[in-house]
């Protein structure tokens, strides 16, 4: 009997006794795998939590020459675990930026460093009109999120 056949029998004699073969769930994961690449992710990646900022609509401070800044509150919230906040409305030719992920209190209640962000990747593209930035939030529910944003461009 080949393998392949061995497997099969197994699995089929599994189901028909109500019990799981240790090998029925690799089979599923496989195939969970193999469904999941086609999209790009693999079965083994974090949920993600997209969030977007349109920064043409913040309040924009000039710096310096070719320096501009804002702070914004991110909506939705930032959710437990990693995120994306995409940010776009930059200006054109926009080379370098720097973000910082940072609580919102809502009135006078701070989590005082109960809530930790972690910036993972910041990421310019499309001629620099947009940011993809990837942090975690390490809280144990969503949290109230801003961010503050220095970016320079040519």
């Amino acid at each position: 009997m080949s393998d392949l056949n061995r497997r099969d029998a197994l699995k089929t004699a599994a189901v028909a006794l109500g019990v799981t073969a240790a090998g029925g769930v690799a089979f599923a994961a496989e195939a969970d795998e193999k469904e999941a690449m086609g999209s790009g992710e693999t079965a083994a990646q974090p949920a993600v939590t997209e969030l977007t900022l349109d920064a043409s609509k913040a309040e924009v401070h000039i710096l310096a020459t070719g320096l501009s800044c804002f702070f914004s509150r991110i909506s939705p919230d930032a959710a437990p675990g990693r995120n994306t906040l995409t940010i776009s409305g930059l200006a054109a030719n926009t080379r370098c930026i720097t973000v910082w992920m940072t609580e919102w209190s809502a009135g006078n209640k701070p989590h005082a460093g109960g809530a930790f962000f972690y910036t993972s990747s910041v990421q310019l593209y499309d001629n620099g009109t947009k940011c993809r930035v990837i942090f975690n939030l390490d809280w144990s529910r969503h949290l109230p999120a801003a961010c503050q944003v220095i970016y320079g461009h040519a």
